[in-house]
């Protein structure tokens, strides 16, 4: 693709992403884009040539990536052209919206003091330098912080929000894993090799390999095409 030269190496593989969700777009346009970042993610180019139908393969190559637009924008700003890209699309289309399903569903208000406009509208014309170095991140917020927090706060390993996922495909889930991702099922849909995914789902299911993240990524993308488009041949 053309578009690639201006990217980086960042934005390589945000222009791989944006290719897969173009393709899934024309598939099935409504939410396809949070679908191809999941499979972007998750796989390796190796895991993708196993798993992905010639048919889907060859859509994907043909697609136009659907955050190109974000990338020609922000062609100018250099190393920061990533953050602009992650700042119109991962932000509204992925985490912020995950975080307000979820806490609504729990009848919890989140806010979001950080993406106040006047915020954002600062640490937009802010250098690189005092955001971010090799080793370290959040400087300037890093800074105000130790005026109010204890070092062994600060200085402490970023603790995610991680949910035993790999457990639950390997007991609670696995009879919907098994049910989504039989292979009768993905011939029909023809996107993906259903001998590949048996595969993994049988070297999951024994400890074998982790593939609790694309497991997911799968059962999801195939739930949601079965939501939308019901069992039709793609």
């Amino acid at each position: 693709m053309g578009g690639r030269k201006d990217c980086g190496a960042g934005g390589l593989l945000w222009q791989e992403l944006a290719q897969e969700d173009a393709a899934l777009c024309r598939i099935c346009p409504r939410g396809a884009r949070s679908a191809g970042n999941e499979l972007g993610f998750f796989f390796t180019q190796a895991e993708k040539n196993s798993l992905y139908t010639e048919k889907f393969a060859d859509t994907i190559s043909s697609a136009e990536p659907s955050l190109q637009a974000y990338f020609t924008e922000a062609r100018h700003a250099g190393t920061q052209q990533m953050l602009w890209v992650d700042l119109m699309s991962y932000l509204p289309d992925d985490i912020l919206v995950k975080v307000d399903r979820m806490s609504m569903a729990n009848s919890l208000e989140v806010r979001v003091p950080l993406l106040d406009h006047r915020v954002v509208e600062f640490m937009a014309q802010v250098n690189k330098e005092q955001k971010y170095t090799q080793f370290n991140s959040k400087i300037l917020l890093r800074d105000v912080a130790r005026r109010y927090l204890p070092r062994e706060i600060l200085d402490r390993p970023k603790q995610g929000f991680a949910i035993p996922l790999a457990g639950w495909l390997q007991k609670e889930l696995k009879p919907m894993l098994h049910d989504v991702l039989a292979p009768a099922r993905v011939q029909r849909r023809g996107l993906f090799n259903s001998d590949r995914i048996t595969q993994m789902i049988a070297e999951h299911s024994v400890g074998k390999r982790d593939y609790s993240q694309q497991l997911w990524a799968l059962l999801m993308l195939e739930s949601w095409l079965d939501k939308e488009l019901g069992p039709q041949v793609l």
